[in-house]
């Protein structure tokens, strides 16, 4: 029976060879045209802009077989009080499938990001704007972001995935699940003091409707110890307005206690099994 069907099919394929082959031909030139007049850049931008960020490139050109290639990406917050800025030299974009099938708004991107890559699709989900991705390897130092916050000073790697949807700025509306992990993680909180040397890092965090986002895990560990936190972040209309409740373990090794016995004497209380409890606005909370 199996070898009675295939051999019908067989005979199909022979008998309608040029047909197949006119119709694959034909497929391939549509979806090729579709592709190589498919507005990436300008549909990127729409479905940034209202998250109040600025898509930008200093150059474009085909990336075969399907998408464009950009060169001098820049993507900067219009936030004045959330400022944040990203930059890569190389940048792929491509049509994600249901903007190229079914004209939904939608671009998959590959981009070199400081020494790692960054692999993402955005797209449009009725009101919504949806982004999920994969990070790997990419180097902390040159996020412009990190230098923004009160001289703040982060060096190491990052790699992590997840997803987010996102209702313009409105955070309260916004929903998303990401993990992350770093290596040779490093934080110099000010000038002047020795920088705390975390080293391997993991993370999880959920953002749920209402502006919350769940720290459910952090644990590191490195040569200056290790630490362990879970807690809160209500989000504002801006960084300023935000708020914080998240509880930090730091067990120091002795190493560590030696080189940032400094840091230590300016907390509230020696670092051990009793956490350490922030609460207040973001930028500004209270350490007890």
């Amino acid at each position: 029976m199996a070898d009675s069907l295939g051999a019908r099919l067989g005979d199909f394929a022979r008998e309608q060879r040029s047909a197949i082959v006119y119709f694959a031909f034909g497929a391939a030139v549509f979806i090729a045209s579709l592709a190589a007049t498919f507005p990436y850049a300008a549909t990127l931008t729409a479905l940034l802009r209202p998250l109040s960020l600025s898509f930008t490139s200093a150059g474009q050109g085909l990336n075969l077989p399907l998408g464009a290639a950009l060169s001098g990406v820049r993507v900067v917050s219009l936030e004045p009080t959330s400022p944040f800025e990203i930059e890569s030299p190389d940048v792929t974009l491509a049509p994600a499938l249901g903007a190229l099938l079914l004209g939904e708004p939608g671009v998959r991107v590959h981009a070199d990001l400081y020494g790692g890559a960054l692999r993402a699709t955005v797209y449009r989900n009725g009101a919504k704007v949806g982004v999920s991705f994969t990070l790997s390897d990419m180097g902390l130092a040159r996020l412009a972001a990190l230098g923004a916050l009160g001289g703040l000073s982060v060096l190491g790697r990052i790699s992590g995935g997840g997803w987010a949807e996102l209702a313009g700025n409105d955070t309260a509306a916004t929903t998303g699940e990401i993990t992350f992990r770093t290596a040779d993680l490093t934080i110099q909180v000010a000038e002047g003091f020795a920088p705390i040397r975390l080293g391997q890092v993991e993370g999880a965090l959920r953002l749920s409707h209402g502006g919350a986002l769940r720290v459910s895990k952090l644990k590191g560990h490195g040569p200056d110890g290790d630490i362990e936190g879970q807690g809160t972040i209500r989000f504002g209309p801006n960084a300023r307005q935000s708020r914080i409740d998240f509880a930090l373990t730091i067990q120091p090794s002795a190493e560590g206690r030696t080189r940032l016995g400094v840091l230590f004497g300016l907390l509230p209380h020696l670092p051990g099994p009793q956490p350490y409890l922030l609460s207040g606005p973001l930028l500004t909370p209270s350490i007890s």
